[in-house]
């Protein structure tokens, strides 16, 4: 029988986080997103306005140009990290992940370089 101990818990946590990052998916964002139902993306998007992701769980703004992990995908949606800089409780400003879902047609996929093993692979 295994014995299940909090330290073993939390070392499983991690090997699944470590899975879920090498899975991540870079992408670029090429329309800013303020996380606002009605900001400019709805002027050029109108079915935003009545398409929401369907989940409890924030949105995030996005900015043209920024880098973003994208981990999940939906039709219409995406779910990605960013790094940020936030005040902590003494008042520095520190690197911090944020996450949330935003619109799918805000970004681009990043071509990712293939290591020569890979390409070893697929030939």
């Amino acid at each position: 029988a295994v014995v299940s101990t909090q330290s073993t818990g939390t070392q499983e946590q991690r090997m699944q986080k470590l899975a879920k990052r090498s899975r991540m998916v870079p992408h670029k964002i090429i329309l800013p997103y303020n996380a606002k139902c009605f900001s400019s993306l709805v002027l050029r998007n109108p079915l935003l306005c009545f398409v929401c992701n369907g989940l409890d769980e924030q949105y995030l703004p996005v900015e043209e140009g920024e880098g973003v992990m994208v981990s999940r995908y939906r039709k219409r949606w995406l779910y990605g990290c960013v790094n940020r800089k936030r005040k902590n409780k003494r008042g520095q400003f520190v690197d911090k992940e944020v996450g949330g879902w935003f619109p799918r047609f805000c970004a681009v996929e990043v071509p990712q370089k293939q290591d020569s093993s890979e390409k070893k692979k697929t030939k």
